[in-house]
C-alpha cells in the first residue's frame, strides 16, 4: 500500500514519541488536559473558566473520567466521560456521557482522538458503566468504536393567539435555587421517576449544577399555590431546558407557559422549542399551541456492559412481564447482537439473566441500534422481527417486555 509521504514521515517521527493514552496522574496534568480542550474549541480566553467548570465542578467529578493521549508527556487530544446515573423506566444505570471531545489542532489527523476514544470505551467497561452517550454531528467518527445512532424527539411549538391568565389562587416568581432546592428536587423526582434517559439526581448535582453550567436566573420560574412550589420551568432563552410539576398541578404548569409565552410574545417571538416529554403534547395543545414534532439524530449511544445492564433493569421487565398476558409463561430468549450475547430465562414470571447457549424458544439477532430502540421504546418487536426475517410468533410477549417508550433527555443536562 502506498502511503503519502507526509504520513510516511510522521510515522517514522511517531516512532521516537512517548505516547500514551490514559487519564491525568495529578492536578497538573488535569489542567493540561483542559488547556488542550480550550486550544481544540478555539482557545478564546472568556471559555477558559467554563471548560474549568465543566470539569471540576461536575458533580461527580473523578480525575480517571478523563481521558486523554499524552505525546512526551503533554496532552493532545481530550474526552471527558461524565458520570450519570440514568432511569430505564423506573430503574437506575450507569451511564457515562462524553463531551468535551477535542484534540489541539497541530496534532489534529494523527489517529489521536480515534485512539482516546478507544481507550474511552475500554475505562467504560472497566469502570462499571453500562452504557454510553454523546451528542454529535460527527457520526462515522463515534461509529468507528461502537457507538450507534438513537433517536430523540423535539417539540415546535407556535404560540396561541390568546394566552390564559394567571389563576387567583397561583402566584409566580422567580427561583432561588439556594430557598428552592429542596421542592426543586421533590418536583422532579416525582415527575421524571419513569422517564427513560432523565438523570437520577443526587443533592450534590443540584448544588453544583449553577457552577457546572452556568444559566440565566431571569430565565427560572416557580408557581406556587399556599406558599407551596408545585411547578417549575427554566428556559434558555426562547428554548425550554426543563420543567416539571407535581401531581394534580398541571393547571400551574399551563400557567407557567403562559408566563414564558406573554415574555416571548413581548420580545415578538411566535415560536419555541426544545425536547420535552411526548406526554406533554396535549397539554400544549390545550393551551391553543399548533405542535409539530421533530427526530433528532445527534445522540448516540454505546452499551458497555449488557449483563449489567440487563441485572439493572431486571425488575422492571418482570414487572412489565407480571402484568400483562404471559405471567405465566416458561421459557428462555436470547438477545444477541454484535458484541455480545446474553439468554433471559423466564419462570413464573421470574428473570434470570445467563450466557446459556441451548437452544431457547426465542431467538433475538438483532443489531445494537435496533436492541437499544427495543429497549428504549422507540421500535416495536414485530418491526424488530420483521426487519431481521425472524421467525418468532410470541411478538405479544417481547411487546410486553419491551413496550412502546422514548428515550428523553432535559436540555439542561446536555453534557
Amino acid at each position: 500500500m502506498c502511503v503519502p509521504p507526509a504520513k510516511a514521515a510522521f510515522l517514522r517521527l511517531e516512532q521516537f514519541m512517548n505516547i500514551e493514552y490514559r487519564a491525568p496522574r495529578n492536578e497538573t496534568e488535569l489542567d493540561d488536559t483542559i488547556a488542550c480542550s480550550l486550544r481544540a474549541f478555539g482557545g478564546l480566553a472568556d471559555r477558559k473558566q467554563r471548560f474549568v467548570n465543566i470539569v471540576k465542578q461536575d458533580p461527580r467529578f473523578d480525575l480517571h473520567n478523563t481521558r486523554a493521549c499524552f505525546v512526551d508527556g503533554k496532552a493532545t487530544s481530550v474526552v471527558q466521560i461524565f458520570d450519570r446515573p440514568m432511569h430505564i423506566g423506573n430503574c437506575v444505570v450507569r451511564m457515562g456521557g462524553v463531551g468535551s471531545v477535542g484534540t489541539d489542532p497541530p496534532h489534529r489527523r494523527a489517529g489521536y482522538s480515534s485512539g482516546v476514544l478507544r481507550d474511552s470505551v475500554r475505562y467504560l467497561q472497566t469502570a462499571g458503566y453500562d452504557l454510553s452517550i454523546l451528542s454529535t454531528g460527527i457520526h462515522s467518527h463515534y461509529a468507528r468504536a461502537g457507538w450507534v445512532m438513537s433517536p430523540t424527539y423535539s417539540m415546535d411549538v407556535t404560540l396561541p393567539a390568546t394566552l390564559r391568565e394567571v389563576p387567583a389562587d397561583l402566584t409566580i416568581e422567580p427561583c432561588e435555587p439556594n430557598r428552592d432546592l429542596p421542592a426543586l428536587r421533590a418536583i422532579y423526582d416525582q415527575f421524571n421517576a419513569n422517564r427513560t434517559g432523565t438523570f437520577a439526581k443526587n443533592g450534590e448535582y443540584w448544588v453544583n449544577r449553577p457552577k457546572w453550567r452556568a444559566y440565566d436566573p431571569a430565565l427560572y420560574w416557580i408557581a406556587k399555590r399556599g406558599g407551596t412550589t408545585i411547578a417549575y420551568l427554566q428556559t434558555e432563552r426562547w428554548a425550554v431546558g426543563e420543567f416539571g410539576y407535581l401531581r394534580d398541578a398541571e393547571e400551574a404548569m399551563i400557567a407557567l407557559f403562559c408566563h414564558f409565552f406573554h415574555r416571548a410574545k413581548a420580545e415578538r417571538v411566535q415560536e419555541i422549542n426544545g425536547p420535552v416529554p411526548s406526554v406533554t403534547r396535549k397539554m400544549f395543545e390545550a393551551m391553543g399551541c399548533s405542535v409539530r414534532g421533530r427526530e433528532r439524530s445527534n445522540i448516540m449511544v454505546l452499551i458497555t456492559n449488557f449483563e449489567s445492564l440487563l441485572t439493572k433493569i431486571k425488575p422492571l421487565l418482570e414487572a412489565r412481564l407480571r402484568g400483562s398476558a404471559f405471567s405465566a409463561w416458561t421459557g428462555a430468549i436470547r438477545i444477541r447482537y454484535e458484541a455480545d450475547e446474553r439468554t433471559l430465562i423466564i419462570r413464573d414470571g421470574d428473570i434470570r439473566i445467563a450466557r446459556d447457549r441451548e437452544s431457547p424458544m426465542i431467538n433475538l439477532l438483532v443489531s445494537q441500534t435496533q436492541l437499544l430502540k427495543l429497549l428504549f421504546g422507540n421500535m416495536s418487536a414485530e418491526q424488530v422481527v420483521f426487519s431481521n426475517g425472524l421467525k418468532i410468533h410470541e411478538i405479544g410477549l417481547l411487546d410486553a417486555l419491551f413496550p412502546a417508550g422514548e428515550l428523553f433527555m432535559w436540555r439542561t443536562d446536555r453534557f
